[in-house]
């Protein structure tokens, strides 16, 4: 019973974002993923909507935020977002976003969710690309 609304919870995660996004490749081809951690960032569920490529950075990312940041430094209604690929997102287009959960002041489990964005700029294809 309990895994079955596990499993609920971040598939209502990955739905909201594949229906409020604004990139295409999340949108059409489902580039994305979500998941539940616990406080120490071991995965407890993954939405079956999306990609499992982005489990391992998705995971890297959450650990990296403790351990940068510190669990005592981490308050409600922060969110972190990167995407850097050195601390956990793989490549520079994929941005995952990492939201502290609270019970009664204490920190109890992280949502998170890794989503491909085609659009952050900087040089284009090619070895000549000039654009910004």
């Amino acid at each position: 019973v309990m895994w079955n609304r596990l499993i609920s919870i971040v598939e209502e995660q990955a739905l909201a974002l594949v229906r409020t996004a604004f990139s295409t490749s999340v949108r059409e081809a489902g580039d994305l993923s979500a998941g539940i951690y616990d406080t120490e960032g071991r995965m407890i569920a993954q939405a079956v909507t999306g990609t499992p490529g982005h489990v391992n950075t998705m995971a890297a990312a959450v650990v990296n935020f403790i351990e940068d940041i510190g669990p005592h430094r981490i308050y409600e209604g922060d969110s972190y977002i990167t995407n850097d690929p050195w601390k956990g997102t793989g490549h520079l287009h994929d941005f995952t976003v990492v939201n502290p959960v609270f019970r009664n002041g204490n920190l109890v489990a992280f949502f998170a969710c890794t989503a491909h964005v085609v659009d952050v700029g900087g040089r284009g294809y090619g070895p000549d690309a000039t654009e910004v």
